[in-house]
């Protein structure tokens, strides 16, 4: 089995559609490991979402995920990661909201826990 493990999106559609293109490019992935942070700071959250769901994957929780549909507070954020999730939290559908909540901070799959750290 082959999987791509990806973190730190932070909603730059450009960069995660030039990495989903370099992973095809190398002959595809059974599965998508995703260790959070698919939105904040950059300027497609939603629409990195929706790429992200549209593969066979599995994610855990990041910061700015759970901060952005304000499951965490962003007081210990510095001024503009805490900027970019109260912006970020009005990008998002409510689909959007409802997959970033649901999202575990931890996956074990086999030999492997996935956290985001």
């Amino acid at each position: 089995m082959r999987y791509a493990i990806i973190a730190d999106i932070h909603a730059n559609l450009a960069a995660f559609t030039a990495v989903l293109d370099d992973i095809e490019r190398r002959g595809g992935v059974e599965e998508i490991w995703c260790l959070g942070d698919v939105v904040g700071y950059g300027p497609d959250p939603h629409q990195c979402l929706e790429l992200l769901r549209q593969h066979k994957h599995i994610c855990v929780a990041g910061n700015h995920d759970w901060a952005a549909i304000g499951k965490i507070d962003t007081s210990e954020f510095n001024p503009d990661a805490a900027d970019a999730c109260r912006w970020t939290a009005k990008q998002l559908s409510p689909e959007d909201v409802e997959y970033l909540g649901s999202l575990p901070l931890v996956i074990a799959r086999g030999d492997f826990s996935l956290v985001h750290g």
